[in-house]
């Protein structure tokens, strides 16, 4: 059986899945086009426009790995929270709730 890949592996391979995947949308946009322009055909503009939601799809992916992969900054709730995730899900309330009367 294999190892099983560290932390850095896990992120290097998510960039470079998320790389690829906008360069792949690039390509076929590429050659979409230029079908369009040879042909003029409607059906080949419409693969075009669904090409560019692709890749709009794609790098707003690219946007979203990079900002999650990013180590936490600023003391905000958020950023400590990050740094020191808890053991479990909820978290208990910081104060108790008040009795009702």
């Amino acid at each position: 059986m294999s190892e099983p890949i560290t932390k850095a592996e896990s992120e290097r391979l998510l960039k470079l899945a998320t790389y690829a995947s906008v360069v792949t949308a690039a390509i076929l946009i590429a050659a979409k086009l230029g079908a369009y322009l040879l042909t003029n055909s409607v059906s080949v503009l419409a693969s075009l426009v669904d090409s560019l939601m692709d890749a709009g799809a794609s790098l707003i992916n690219l946007l979203a790995v990079h900002y999650a992969l990013a180590p936490p900054t600023g003391n905000t709730a958020m950023a400590t929270a990050r740094r020191n995730p808890s053991p479990g899900w909820p978290r208990p309330p910081s104060s108790p709730a008040p009795a009702c009367s």
